[in-house]
């Protein structure tokens, strides 16, 4: 089943589509986009929610929404692909063999998912990302947007974060999806990990936090925890994680729009898409 969650657009008679970015997020529970024009302005932002029993379910949910959204039929200027499947690696440089990346994600993973591997140099960080994205899907984007450039998450992220100023040595980051949360822990100022969760209750957020200060070393009382993606800070799970982590901070990143409707929103519910995109070049 595919959900729409938010739809938010400025009047399509105003935009000149030639001129616009296309950025879009791929995973295995959501499809997002956001159209940007040449002035940097939020013009479309688009979130479905995707709940599929299998791989086979969640192409057919992907490929409706694409062959279904004029939006996505329009020629752009650029055409960007975030993928954020969990099957992803990270290989210092002087390690990085291409003919051994495969047999490492089956290593790391398992080989009971299929699918295109792929690689790239992450900038600044003497680093590649290898990763697994489903082959049907990967065939998809690729047929829709012949001339996209494709990332990992995890790779932008990581030079979106290089080109900040003023990083304490640790903390955390999280970022919010609908019954799952992303979390990259930052120790002595090095990424110690990346990695997904999927939960039920706002309990098994706080724990999944909780063993990684443990297994990291860190004290909850006093690491930072940046926050950003669909939380409510009236929810039961923000409150639930303040119970424990003194130093929250929810991550704003309100880039000028030309939606009004946007505004309407929380600033950190769109800040993971849209602060990614800044990154892309």
């Amino acid at each position: 089943m595919a959900k729409t969650l938010f739809d938010i657009s400025a009047s399509e008679d105003a935009i000149d589509w030639q001129h616009c970015r296309l950025i879009m997020e791929v995973g295995q529970h959501i499809f997002s986009y956001a159209v940007i024009n040449g002035n940097k302005r939020v013009l479309r932002m688009r979130v479905h929610e995707l709940e599929a029993a299998n791989g086979r379910e969640l192409m057919d949910m992907l490929e409706e929404i694409v062959v279904a959204d004029e939006v996505l039929k329009e020629k752009m200027k650029e055409s960007v692909v975030i993928y954020n499947f969990p099957e992803s690696h990270l290989v210092p440089e002087r390690y990085f063999n291409i003919n051994i990346t495969a047999g490492l994600i089956d290593m790391m993973h398992g080989d009971l998912n299929k699918g295109v591997i792929l690689s790239e140099k992450i900038a600044g960080c003497g680093q590649y990302n290898v990763f697994r994205v489903p082959s049907d899907i990967h065939g998809l984007f690729q047929r829709h947007f012949a001339r996209g450039k494709y990332w990992h998450y995890y790779s932008l992220w990581m030079e979106c974060r290089q080109k900040q100023l003023g990083q304490r040595d640790d903390y955390l980051t999280v970022i919010f999806y609908p019954r799952r949360i992303l979390v990259a822990v930052i120790r002595n100022k090095d990424i110690q990990l990346f990695q997904s969760f999927e939960y039920e209750a706002a309990e098994d957020v706080a724990y999944y936090l909780l063993n990684l200060c443990s297994q990291f070393e860190l004290l909850p009382e006093s690491v930072p925890v940046r926050m950003s993606g669909m939380i409510d800070d009236s929810s039961t799970l923000y409150n639930e994680i303040l119970k424990y982590f003194a130093q929250t901070e929810l991550e704003a990143f309100s880039p000028a729009t030309a939606v009004p409707a946007l505004e309407e929103y929380p600033a950190h519910f769109f800040s993971p898409l849209l602060k990614l995109a800044t990154c892309v070049s």
